[in-house]
This record gives C-alpha cells, structure tokens and sequence, in this order.
C-alpha cells in the first residue's frame, strides 16, 4: 500500500508537504520535513482507500525552531 500524506502545521509558519510513503504515519511520530522536526498529533483518512493508495490528512506541530530558510 502506498500512503500519499497530506502534513499541515499548526502553530508555526510552514507550508506542510504532501508526501509518499510506505507506512502510515502514527500519532506521536517524530516528521522531518526541510530541515524542522514536528510531531504527528491526528492523522485522519480522507478518503477511503482506492486500490494500492490510502489517502492521510496527517496535523503536526513543531518540535524545534525553523531555520531561517523556512517562509
């Protein structure tokens, strides 16, 4: 199965990411996603699956501060 994961930040200033991936994410995961590490708080379907694809919404929150490269 391949999880296509839609990542949204809440509480700080970063556009998230849609992403592939092999296994689901799992609430208090730690995501890397440009150089900033956040933990997975919900992860939600938001569809059903459709053949070999699982579609996530998947809300995360920052663990260390942005780099100045982060918009």
């Amino acid at each position: 199965m391949i999880y296509k994961v839609s990542y949204v930040v809440v509480g700080a200033r970063h556009p998230g990411a849609i992403v592939n991936r092999d296994t689901p994410p799992q609430v208090g995961e730690m995501v890397e996603l440009g150089g900033v590490r956040f933990e997975v708080v919900e992860v939600a379907d938001l569809i059903p699956p459709q053949g070999d694809f699982a579609y996530l919404h998947v809300t995360l929150r920052p663990l260390s501060p942005p780099s100045a490269e982060t918009p």
